[in-house]
This record gives C-alpha cells, sequence and structure tokens, in this order.
C-alpha cells in the first residue's frame, strides 16, 4: 500500500462545529413544549389565563425541535454516506446500519420496556392503548396516528420521530448504496421528485392533523431539504459559497424573519396552507445549520457557549426521557399539593426545577453508563 493510500484509508470523518450545541436547543426547546402543556394535568389553568397564554404562545413551538432534528438528520446522514464513497470508493451499508442501531436502539428500547413493562407494574392506574408491536418494528408514528389521541401515556410520543429517522436511515441508505452502483449520484433529482410525492400527500391529507405531523410521507420535506443542504455542502455549491459571504446583517434579518415566521406560524399557516409550512420552516432551519457550520459572519456561534457543547452530547438522553421524568413528577405533584396545600406558583417552580435536574442527571446516567460504551463498538464498523 502507497504512502498515499494509507493516508486515504485513515481519513477521519469530518465533525461539525455547534451541532452539539444545536442539538441541544432543539430537544430543550421540546422539554418546555412539554413541560407547559403538561401543567394543567395536575394544576387547574384555565385557557383564558393572560399569563399562561402569553407564556404558550412562545412555547408551544417547542415541537418544532423534532422538525429541525430532521432537517440534522438528512443533512449530516446524507454528508457522511458521500464522504464515505469518496474516501472509500464505496458505501458499506451494513456497517452503516449498524451503526445507527448502535446509537439509536438503546434509549428507544428503553422506553419501550418502561413504557410497555416496568411502568404497569409500578402504577396501578397506568394504562395505554400504544401497541408495542408497532414501536417494535419503528411504526411508533402510524401507531400515534391509530392510537395517540386516546391515550393519556405522553412519554410513549417521543419514540414517533426516532421510528421516522429509522425508518429514513433504512430507506436512504439503500437509495444511496443503489445509486452509488449506479454511478449515479445526483441526488437532487430524486430529492424533489419525494419533496413532490410528498407535497400531494399533504395536500390529500391537510384537514388530518395527526397524519399531517406524524405520517411519514408527511415529515419527508425537513430530512430531505437536509439532505439536499448534505448534497450541496458535499459538492461544495456555488450557492454554498455565496451564502457564505452574507453581511452580519442579512444573517440578522434572515433569523428575525424566521423567528417571526415561527412565532406567527398558526396563524399564516392555516387550512390548506398548512401544506407549505414543513418546506418553509425546514428551509430555515437549514440555513440555520449552514449558518453555524460555514457562514463567516455569523452574529454568534452557538457552539461558543460551552455548557451548550455538554448538554448537545447528552441531547438524545434528554429528548427521550424527559416525559418519563415529567410523567412521575406529575405523579408527585399531585400528592403534594393535596398534603402540603402547595401554592400554584411555587408548585410550578419545583415542579420546574424537579424536571430540568431529574432531565439531566437521568440522561448523564445513562451517557456515561449505557450510550458511550455502546457508542465505542461504532469504531469497529468505521
Amino acid at each position: 500500500m502507497t504512502p498515499q493510500n494509507n493516508i486515504k484509508s485513515h481519513v477521519k470523518r469530518p465533525h461539525f462545529k455547534n451541532l452539539d450545541a444545536l442539538r441541544f436547543l432543539a430537544a430543550s426547546s421540546v422539554f418546555i413544549f412539554h413541560f407547559f402543556s403538561d401543567l394543567k394535568s395536575f394544576i387547574p389553568i384555565s385557557e383564558d389565563n393572560f399569563l399562561y397564554k402569553s407564556i404558550t404562545l412562545f412555547t408551544s413551538k417547542g415541537l418544532l425541535g423534532v422538525n429541525f432534528f430532521f432537517v440534522l438528520s438528512g443533512f449530516l446522514i446524507t454528508y457522511l454516506i458521500l464522504f464515505e464513497i469518496k474516501h472509500k470508493k464505496s458505501f458499506n451499508i451494513k456497517h452503516f446500519l449498524i451503526r445507527r442501531t448502535l446509537r439509536i436502539w438503546p434509549l428507544y428500547f428503553i422506553i419501550i420496556c418502561i413504557g410497555f413493562f416496568i411502568f404497569p407494574l409500578l402504577f396501578s392506574d397506568y394504562e395505554t392503548k400504544h401497541h408495542i408491536v408497532n414501536y417494535f418494528f419503528f411504526l411508533a408514528n402510524f401507531d400515534e396516528i391509530w392510537y395517540g389521541a386516546n391515550d393519556s401515556i405522553n412519554f410513549l410520543t417521543s419514540p414517533w420521530s426516532v421510528a421516522v429517522e429509522e425508518q429514513f436511515y433504512l430507506i436512504w441508505g439503500v437509495l444511496l448504496f443503489g445509486l452509488s452502483k449506479l454511478k449515479k449520484l445526483n441526488l437532487n433529482t430524486l430529492i424533489i421528485l419525494l419533496l413532490i410525492i410528498s407535497f400531494i400527500f399533504r395536500l390529500q391529507n391537510y384537514t388530518e392533523l395527526r397524519i399531517i405531523y406524524y405520517h411519514t410521507l408527511s415529515v419527508m420535506p425537513d430530512i430531505l431539504i437536509g439532505a439536499s443542504l448534505g448534497y450541496s455542502y458535499f459538492k461544495k455549491s456555488e450557492w454554498i459559497e455565496r451564502l457564505k459571504k452574507l453581511t452580519k446583517l442579512k444573517i440578522v434579518m434572515i433569523y428575525s424573519f424566521g423567528f417571526i415566521l415561527i412565532l406567527l406560524k398558526t396563524l399564516l399557516f392555516s387550512n390548506y396552507l398548512i401544506v407549505f409550512e414543513r418546506y418553509i420552516i425546514a428551509l430555515f432551519f437549514a440555513f440555520i445549520l449552514l449558518d453555524q457550520i460555514h457562514f463567516k459572519n455569523s452574529f454568534f456561534k452557538i457552539g461558543e457557549i460551552k455548557l451548550f457543547n455538554h448538554l448537545g452530547k447528552i441531547s438524545y438522553g434528554i429528548y427521550m426521557y424527559h416525559l418519563v421524568v415529567l410523567f412521575v413528577l406529575q405523579k408527585l405533584m399531585v400528592l403534594f399539593i393535596q398534603e402540603l396545600n402547595l401554592n400554584n406558583y411555587i408548585a410550578i417552580i419545583i415542579y420546574f426545577i424537579s424536571g430540568i435536574l431529574g432531565t439531566y442527571v437521568l440522561s448523564l446516567i445513562s451517557y456515561h453508563s449505557i450510550e458511550k460504551p455502546i457508542l465505542t463498538l461504532k469504531k469497529r464498523f468505521n
């Protein structure tokens, strides 16, 4: 083996700065959404309460953290597959799927065990209408469509997005493997075709909100727009380099426009216009990704906050465990409020601090005792 070939065979997979911090922001936004939406389960809050309405005007947008995760996954997976094809002259789909399995499965199946086996033994009033078979085969998003509306066990909702990502890894991996064998890697044509299919599906189902939010064909725009960004970034497309030189003022203006769009999304994307919502917001999230990893005039790189980088490493745990923690705390808060006659505002503060600390500690323990040891196995399949 020549020195040049030896170097090529040991090329390190790229690491993008600031993505860990962005992961934490996405996970924390989902936490904030669930925290405020679940308050009414143990504290009587009127829908007309001005303070609550004002706060939830912002926190209700927290679920878009899931959309951001989809865009990020589409970008990273596509870029890394193309990187492997370039440097290894092939794509090992078996190793790819094993690496994804080692990352995704442990926490996913821990939540399933908690939801279907452990909590039914711990809580006498625990009952779920979700079907474990659907979760086992990574069809949790379809299970949410079929049974979620009639089920109060909220923490079994979180795995739906993980199921979508697992579906994406399998389908996208197979498609890119096939294209690599055909030596045809013009992904944008395929992406555009799939975006059109998703648009037609969303148009046909725009009145069915659970389908619009959970169905794989409906959420594809997030992943596909992320994939298109990954492809363009890998190819060093001209438009990427032009955007890199945007002035700080223009970047701030785009951020401002994007966040206003998110804040007003319920008004702007009502009725059939909901069909366009995922496309437009995904484009904004793709812009944020590009700004954080590539722009030279960014007004702020989120990774400069070291704490966010730390929390980003355990963000998968934060996303998966936070609803379990909140579920247990809600039951405890009901008892505390009854026994100690707690003021509602004090109860909310205790619930919030306990939720943050409980989620952090559980996620940290999980990362070091479960995720990290398992992730070391990925090196065997690089």
